[in-house]
């Protein structure tokens, strides 16, 4: 059955089938902004769970799936920075994460990262109301 092309979420016409979607993509295949990146710090209470997670080999199975914009040529991390963060400590370089790629640039890859961490700061920030 083919896909309509103006269906929302439908690969562009010009990357290839089949990058798209949700699949494993190995430490040594993301590209990562340096903006984005510097927001993860060694010691904060999510790089320190994945580096155990990556210890104990269970990183693979790793849930949400971390989101990652293809331009076709380069997958742009967007989200789940401190998986990365804790695989490039540890020179897990073979370490494969579970993404939702679609496309998109770099700049979309920081645009998204943005939205996710200022809602992130809303929610923890905002008061709390007695019932």
């Amino acid at each position: 059955m083919p896909r309509d092309s103006r269906a929302p979420g439908a690969p562009s016409p010009k990357l290839p089938s089949g990058v798209l979607g949700l699949d494993y993509l190995k430490f040594s295949q993301l590209s990562v902004s340096d903006e984005f990146l510097m927001r993860e710090a060694i010691g904060s209470p999510a790089v320190e769970d994945a580096l155990a997670s990556i210890r104990l080999g269970t990183m693979r199975a790793a849930r949400p799936a971390m989101k990652v914009f293809f331009d076709g040529c380069r997958f742009w991390l967007a989200s789940h920075a401190h998986r990365y963060h804790a695989a490039r400590v540890l020179g897990a370089c073979h370490q494969e994460f579970w993404c939702d790629i679609q496309s998109g640039t770099r700049n979309d890859a920081v645009q998204y990262a943005s939205r996710i961490a200022s809602a992130s700061r809303t929610r923890h920030n905002a008061p709390v109301c007695a019932s």
